[in-house]
């Protein structure tokens, strides 16, 4: 078989749960979701009970503020082995899993790799083959870092995205999946649809999708590029890198934690949607909030206005200008743009909103999946919407290319029920350090 780090990536060794396991308690939705709305935590926490579940070895970033995180980490990281001791997830043979995802009327098919994080840079410059997408808030990473550092497992929610006009990668398996071995198929929790898994172990599938994959065409050396998960992605780049540094040249070659585990997906498939992320500020007076981001613009030299009135969701530009429609309790109204130098709207506007947030210490802004959310929480008081549209996904990767990078949060793979839910495990610490404490030592 063709080497496979040349086109950056490994075939993964997956850890599925075991057949007595109910998948549907088993497998809850990414933990950077609904970062504003504890009531979906909660009813998740209430339907899994004590059963085996991913819920119980991943933190919801809605409890990183929480005084009691550190017990959290250290209390996934242990489950992590108990489960493991347990047989609560068994080991699959090194292989190509494609998934399908079910919901909506749409079926999103994609294929899991072990990516080799030696090939992925949150620094553009450097020309990475797996190309971050949107802006690295540094900030981010160290708290998730405490997460990953020092536990046995991950489980994937980055998804990556590939630009395959032919469909040979992916659809190529599809065709093939009834030789497949069929790994689980069960309803998601909470509205999340349904859940199907091949596992391609047969020479000739492998190979097969290999060249395919060799087929691609690269962008400024971009072969993929990352659709969700960034901060993940980021966040195994800085532990491996710290890792890395004590471990000898041949045990980098083969270390698990050189690898992430991620769902590669085709831009061209047509279940595959583009969702705006909208911002939504908390604690603020609504009206002066509008004011300053529209006194800053003006202050960077940009026709800028605000029009109060009724509430208008419509985005579409006039003769180049940028339409940003905003929603509080009191009322609505759009900021207008009329000669944007950013390609897109929220590039206009994100570094003011994160200096408006920096003026006070009781000011947050959170990033906003879905319509039905942004209205309700634009009702309550003190708060204010900015509502922003959805990228055009024939332009995708060719606006990669110009940008660099975008603005972070710029777009969303989906509705947040849409997202990956947490099925595959992988392990990322030697087996020889399955013991080690969940703090990290002994690794």
């Amino acid at each position: 078989m063709e080497d496979t780090l040349k086109y950056g990536f490994t075939l993964p060794e997956l850890l599925v749960p075991a057949e007595d396991v109910n998948m549907k308690k088993w497998s809850c939705v990414a933990c950077d979701q609904f970062t504003s709305q504890p009531k979906y935590w909660e009813a998740v926490k209430k339907q899994v009970g004590t059963a085996p579940s991913s819920f119980h070895i991943m933190l919801p970033e809605i409890y990183l503020e929480e005084d009691d995180v550190d017990e959290r980490i250290i209390s996934m990281k242990q489950v992590m082995r108990e489960y493991i001791a347990d047989g609560v997830l068994e080991v699959l043979p090194p292989g190509i899993m494609l998934v399908e995802r079910h919901i909506g009327g749409k079926v999103r098919k994609g294929i899991m790799l072990a990516m080799d994080l030696e090939q992925y840079d949150y620094d553009i410059t450097k020309r990475p083959m797996v190309r971050a997408t949107e802006k690295t808030v540094l900030e981010r990473i160290p708290p998730r870092v405490r997460i990953r550092k020092g536990a046995v497992l991950e489980m994937p929610h980055i998804i990556l995205m590939i630009d395959d006009e032919a469909d040979d990668v992916i659809g190529g398996l599809h065709m093939q999946r009834d030789v497949m071995d069929k790994i689980y198929d069960f309803d998601l929790m909470q509205d999340g649809g349904r859940l199907e898994g091949w596992l391609a172990v047969e020479q000739k599938l492998v190979d097969d999708t290999v060249r395919a994959i060799a087929s691609l065409p690269r962008r400024d050396n971009m072969l993929y590029c990352v659709g969700d998960g960034n901060h993940s992605l980021a966040t195994a780049k800085t532990v491996w890198n710290e890792m890395k540094a004590g471990l000898t040249e041949a045990e980098r070659q083969t270390h698990p934690a050189r690898f992430a585990l991620c769902e590669v997906i085709n831009l061209r498939d047509r279940a595959v949607e583009f969702m705006p992320i909208h911002r939504m500020f908390f604690n603020v007076n609504p009206s002066n909030c509008a004011h300053f981001v529209a006194e800053k613009l003006k202050e960077k030299g940009r026709n800028a206005k605000l029009i109060f009135g009724r509430w208008n969701p419509a985005t579409r530009t006039e003769e180049g200008a940028f339409v940003i429609p905003f929603r509080y309790h009191e009322g609505a109204g759009k900021l207008v743009i009329e000669d944007p130098q950013h390609p897109l709207a929220i590039g206009e506007v994100q570094d003011i909103f994160d200096e408006y947030v920096a003026q006070n210490e009781s000011y947050s802004l959170d990033y906003i999946h879905g319509d039905e959310a942004f209205m309700e929480l634009s009702d309550q008081y003190d708060s204010i919407g900015f509502y922003f549209e959805a990228l055009k996904k024939a332009e995708f990767f060719d606006m990669i290319v110009k940008c660099g990078v975008l603005p972070k949060k710029t777009f969303s793979l989906g509705e947040a029920e849409e997202k990956r839910y947490y099925t595959e495990c992988r392990m990322i610490t030697p087996a020889r350090y399955a013991d080690a404490k969940p703090d990290g030592s002994g690794q």
